[in-house]
């Protein structure tokens, strides 16, 4: 492979897995976009945002498959083309099944996108040069689409705003063209010869079974920080700018793993990333009231997830000899962020707002038992036991 040709075709890879999970980023604003458009009642905003969540699920699911039976660019073109349609699609909806409808396909379509573009990286050298820059642009991106996206609903229309989010999908189908067939691209490449990770499953089970509870812990509240925020009277328009502001602290959280990587010891990282989760939740919970306490809230928030999570997804990887444990982060990463809203759209008619707060924190000090597991298995390994 040509040098020029590889970061012609990483570079085109990173874009389509940053676009395709755009609404992640996005999610609180858009999220009351939809709100105000359909005159969604809090319980039903979760149900959306579930919903489009498992779309990405079925989506990561089948992308494999579908890989093998029509290749990568025409995987990659008809998840573009359903994403857009979807997207497009939305503010045309009459009710909220309708709405439902579209944002599951356009789920669908993010997920076969998003896993296709990540097992492309992985399949090109430097692959963790790749996941870097992916992870470094993606806070970038979402921290100013988040910004910009209320300035287009309050200037254009809440139309043009949902709109905006369908060209991300737009551009992909175009760029189509350009991608190659990975996998013939890098068949003969003996740099993408797979090896074994050494270390002991046990131990890479208690860290993706930890990891699942940091983001069940994350995506309980993430999708409802717009309508929180709006009720503590911060302004519709300030949550973006403050939403954008925030977003930046995953910009600290992933430079420490990326600079340093194992010289800093995995599992305090863990457990400061999850501290720094759990004192946003508490802010959080005495209500914000200003756009800058907001920021402060979800700028903890973010140092403290991309933190634990890298080391989480270390850890995993480190410890798979057996290689059935890596392949499933991509799938725990969304099906939280697709079953935690979800649980707290069914407790929120009975427990009302506080549920959000409590559902969070016991997610994440669940994943300090998980930690806590995590450390015996590794004394026992040190000891010779597996």
């Amino acid at each position: 492979m040509k040098p020029r040709t590889g970061l012609v075709t990483r570079t085109l890879f990173i874009y389509i897995a940053i676009a395709s999970t755009m609404i992640v980023g996005v999610g609180p604003v858009f999220l009351g976009m939809l709100a105000r458009k359909f005159e969604l009642p809090l319980e039903q905003q979760g149900w959306v945002l579930s919903l489009e969540m498992t779309g990405v699920i079925l989506g990561t699911l089948f992308s494999p498959m579908a890989e093998r039976r029509v290749g990568t660019r025409l995987l990659t073109l008809g998840g573009a083309l359903l994403g857009l349609a979807a997207n497009l699609s939305c503010v045309q909806a009459s009710d909220f099944s309708g709405l439902l409808a579209c944002r599951l396909v356009a789920g669908i379509g993010g997920g076969l996108l998003y896993s296709s573009a990540l097992t492309a990286l992985g399949r090109l050298p430097e692959q963790a040069r790749s996941y870097g820059v992916m992870l470094f642009l993606q806070t970038l991106l979402f921290a100013a689409f988040a910004s910009v996206l209320p300035m287009i609903a309050e200037r254009y229309g809440v139309n043009m705003a949902i709109n905006a989010l369908a060209a991300w999908f737009g551009l992909i189908v175009l760029i189509c063209h350009w991608l190659p067939d990975v996998r013939a691209l890098c068949a003969s490449d003996p740099q993408h010869a797979t090896v074994h990770a050494p270390g002991s499953g046990k131990v890479g089970l208690y860290a993706l079974v930890g990891m699942l509870c940091l983001q069940l812990g994350i995506y309980s509240v993430w999708g409802f920080l717009e309508n929180l925020a709006v009720e503590g009277g911060v302004a519709a328009i300030d949550v973006g700018w403050a939403l954008g502001l925030g977003l930046l602290g995953g910009l600290p959280g992933s430079a420490l793993p990326s600079l340093f990587g194992q010289r800093l010891p995995g599992n305090l990282m863990i457990a400061l990333g999850s501290l720094a989760v759990l004192c946003s939740l508490g802010l959080l919970a005495q209500g914000v009231h200003q756009a800058t306490e907001l920021a402060v809230v979800v700028f903890v928030m973010n140092v403290g997830w991309t933190l634990a999570l890298s080391y989480y997804m270390a850890t995993v990887a480190t410890h798979d000899p057996s290689k059935r444990l890596a392949p499933a982060i991509g799938f725990i990463q969304v099906a939280a962020a697709a079953v935690a809203p979800a649980v707290v759209a069914v407790w929120l008619p009975y427990s009302g707002e506080g549920v959000i707060y409590v559902l969070a924190a016991v997610a994440i000090i669940l994943g300090g038992v998980m930690q806590g597991l995590l450390l015996r298995a590794q004394r026992g390994l040190a000891h010779g036991q597996v």
